[in-house]
């Protein structure tokens, strides 16, 4: 993740009633882009390579042509690291959600897996 990305660089937007989550990017070259994030895995291989974050997203406004983003490996990696920032935050806070919970309850599992 970049150092220099903190929770200014961004800000979440409502954009779609769907439980996605929309970003609009308020700094940098791509300024006034929003992205909503959709599907989020983590891919560990067994091999001892670094885990990779896999992530679907849509560019739901953009002041610049939406299909260079798409292709631009630079911008590609900003909102990846956009996503790391926001789940890094939410763990920390304690405020995160597995899965979509439509009732505003919170989560009464407390299971913890502890790695070898």
């Amino acid at each position: 993740m970049r150092t220099s990305l903190s929770q200014y660089d961004y800000e979440r937007v409502e954009y779609r009633k769907d439980n996605h989550d929309s970003f609009k990017l308020v700094t940098g070259e791509w300024t006034g882009t929003i992205v909503t994030f959709g599907e989020v895995a983590v891919q560990h291989k067994l091999d001892g390579s670094p885990p990779k974050l896999n992530f679907q997203y849509q560019i739901e406004e953009t002041p610049l042509d939406p299909k260079e983003l798409e292709a631009n490996v630079d911008f590609n990696e900003y909102i990846g690291d956009i996503l790391v920032h926001v789940i890094e935050e939410a763990l920390e806070e304690n405020n995160f959600a597995i899965g979509e919970q439509p009732d505003g309850t919170e989560s009464t599992n407390d299971n913890t897996e502890e790695s070898n």
